[in-house]
């Protein structure tokens, strides 16, 4: 066989690989595993995870509050402001198959409400911080016009120098749903290191 020939075959090996869904390395590396760690109360939040995870090829988990909070959009407001002022930890239930120790790439979905991250994500960070260690970490959240606020800089206080936190992203949850190609370019350079 010479070597167009060798190429050409390759490149096919490469094409039948690409549609069942294994990737070629260079030697020596190897392909990064990601988690995405979520929590929705509007599901705006849900759907920027299920993008991102699906673009990233990643685990999806929900962090779901042992009480969830009143689907009522203004009882719900009154029992998370206070804990989001007070920074008060939610109780939260395990999440079920999450093993933090398989991944290197840990994304991390919140809502902003009231300028900081949803209280279960809090408890969850708060709960994990060992865990994370060596992690890359990347935080997005949804926002009703607020923007980033504090949530970033909270998030990168819980964590401390336990893990790499890349630059975090907020996306408009009323948008959120035209928004899937800035999700996946976020998924992208995450997965990159940027």
């Amino acid at each position: 066989m010479n070597r167009r020939e060798f190429v050409k075959s390759m490149g096919a090996v490469a094409g039948v690989a690409a549609i069942h869904g294994f990737a070629f390395a260079k030697e020596g590396a190897k392909k990064m595993k990601c988690a995405v760690i979520y929590f929705s109360w509007s599901g705006n939040t849900r759907f920027a995870a299920e993008t991102v995870a699906k673009k990233a090829g990643a685990d999806l988990f929900e962090i779901k509050a042992e009480k969830p909070y009143n689907a009522d959009f203004g009882k719900c407001c009154d029992e998370a402001k206070p804990e989001c002022y007070g920074k008060t930890l939610r109780a939260i239930k395990p999440i079920e198959g999450l093993d933090l120790a398989k991944y290197d790439v840990v994304f991390v979905g919140t809502p902003n409400w009231w300028g900081t991250m949803a209280p279960p994500v809090r408890t969850w960070l708060t709960q994990n911080v060992a865990a994370l260690k060596g992690k890359t970490m990347c935080l997005f959240q949804t926002h009703g016009g607020g923007g980033m606020q504090r949530v970033g800089k909270e998030f990168a206080e819980i964590v401390g120098d336990t893990a790499k936190v890349l630059a975090p992203k907020a996306f408009s949850g009323s948008s959120i749903k035209s928004s899937v190609a800035a999700l996946e370019a976020f998924a992208s350079e995450r997965m990159s290191g940027k």
